[in-house]
């Protein structure tokens, strides 16, 4: 039996990193809706051409890519001119809010210029980095110990699995019966609610943060220099590889899981029970992997996850149309997914540690956006494979498909996303950065802070000492 009083005593210990953790709610509720209603906004409701809409999605992709690296550099610039990560978030959830709220009222002010909505979704996506660049480095600064780091991965993963499941069954039910003239109202309000979430989560997560705001002993002087990329060494390519794996091959199975349903298995309402019992296992997940990190590295439970999520998604494939046994799968795979997003973070966070030990400078702002690039652009990448392979293929919409687009749905529904895993397994298996390790590392870490701060002070009574010695000459 669980000890519920041990759990309510570390729950407490937690609770400003738990209070940082809840921005992920606010953070996925914001993107959930963006991913649910944004296309349906922009092609059903403002009436825009899709030759336009895919324009934009190009200029907001590339957009992306500079907004998150250059938000790693004047996260960085404005941290060392003493303006924390914390008080860089609050100042920017209002104007982020602002531009959301703003795009989805959009249909209700009658507003369709392209250059317009461009804007608006450029502001977003730029005030946005402002926040999540710094909200993810923050991580690496809330709690140095490697296992507190795991339970704050975790707890984010909650708040995100949480947030899931509100977009499952109120934002995407709310999409499905908007019609006519109720509409437009409809975007306004589900604009400004999602804003409103997103302003309280995230101003809490600044605040419950604010004591994190600089990292542990002193920044080294070459935290300066260190440019818009990490330095490419075996631990950032190891988690590089891991947030490609984590970016494209992972996601392909809940991409492609409405073409799945639809033309595979015949039944298009089977997608949203599937997503709704990923989201609820990914609770349950999360709270298992936060269980875990106490006794086992957070390397050894990601591989872990990755294959209990393999195991999953391969038994889905094999479950033919069974409803029960398919959202059994779906279950399995969605506690072996809360790790697969949860544990990067954590071992990224630590890996910030290990550079500083190893170049003695420190730069987690630069190494979380490298990471927020390597996601996004998989992402991006996973949705342009899949619809070149479908128009490749000979994809029809709404047509019974050819054997050969059945198969290549299989393939990239199943077979990527194993894959997958198992080359993020075999990179995993060689990283040994576990807890013990990183204690020392942290240990060596801080006694070279402490040096360099007795440094500083020897130099600077030498100083005032020479400086005295003058005035009595004088």
């Amino acid at each position: 039996m669980p000890d519920f009083r041990a759990c309510a005593a570390q729950l407490n210990r937690d609770r400003h990193v738990v209070g940082y953790a809840s921005g992920n709610f606010g953070k996925a509720i914001f993107l959930g809706s963006i991913d649910i209603t944004l296309l349906f906004l922009l092609t059903d409701i403002i009436g825009m051409p899709a030759a336009q809409v895919s324009l934009l999605m190009l200029v907001v992709f590339l957009g992306d890519l500079a907004f998150d690296i250059g938000a790693g550099m004047l996260a960085a610039h404005a941290d060392r001119r003493g303006i924390g990560y914390p008080r860089l978030i609050a100042l920017c959830v209002l104007p982020c809010a602002c531009a959301f709220a703003a795009l989805y009222a959009l249909p209700l002010l009658q507003a369709k210029s392209f250059v317009l909505i461009a804007t608006l979704l450029l502001l977003l996506r730029a005030s946005y980095a402002l926040i999540d660049v710094p909200h993810n480095a923050l991580l690496a600064r809330v709690t140095v110990d490697s296992h507190a780091r795991g339970r704050a991965s975790g707890y984010r993963t909650l708040f995100s699995a949480s947030a899931s499941v509100v977009v499952a069954t109120v934002i995407a039910p709310s999409m499905n019966a908007a019609a006519g003239h109720a509409t437009p109202l409809r975007m306004a309000w589900l604009g400004i609610g999602a804003g409103v979430l997103f302003c309280a989560t995230l101003l809490l997560a600044a605040w419950s943060s604010r004591a994190a705001g600089r990292p542990c002993g002193p920044v080294p002087r070459q935290a300066a220099a260190s440019g818009w990329w990490p330095r490419s060494d075996r631990l950032f390519g190891a988690i590089a590889v891991v947030a490609v794996v984590t970016g494209f091959a992972i996601p392909m199975f809940g991409k492609t899981l409405l073409y799945l349903c639809t033309y595979v298995l015949h039944d298009a309402a089977l997608a949203g029970r599937v997503l709704l019992t990923l989201a609820l296992s990914g609770i349950a997940g999360a709270t298992l992997w936060i269980a875990l990190v106490r006794l086992h590295d957070k390397t050894t439970l990601l591989a872990l996850s990755h294959g209990v999520a393999a195991t999953g998604i391969g038994l889905f494939a094999c479950a033919g149309a069974h409803q029960p046994l398919l959202l059994a799968c779906a279950a399995l795979a969605g506690v072996g997914l809360a790790g697969v997003a949860m544990l990067p973070w954590g071992i990224l966070a630590d890996i910030v540690d290990f550079s500083e030990f190893r170049y003695r400078e420190r730069s987690e702002t630069v190494v979380f956006a490298a990471i927020l690039v390597l996601l996004k652009a998989g992402g991006v990448a996973a949705l342009a494979t899949i619809g070149w392979t479908l128009g490749y293929l000979g994809y029809v919409p709404g047509a019974v498909q050819a054997p050969a687009v059945v198969l290549g749905l299989k393939a990239l529904a199943f077979g990527v996303p194993v894959l997958g895993s198992l080359v993020a397994i075999l990179v995993l298996l060689r990283l040994d950065i576990g807890h013990a390790m990183h204690a020392r590392v942290r240990r060596v870490n801080g006694w070279r802070a402490r040096a360099r701060q007795c440094d500083r002070l020897r130099t600077a009574g030498a100083g005032v000492a020479h400086q005295v010695s003058i005035t009595a000459a004088g």
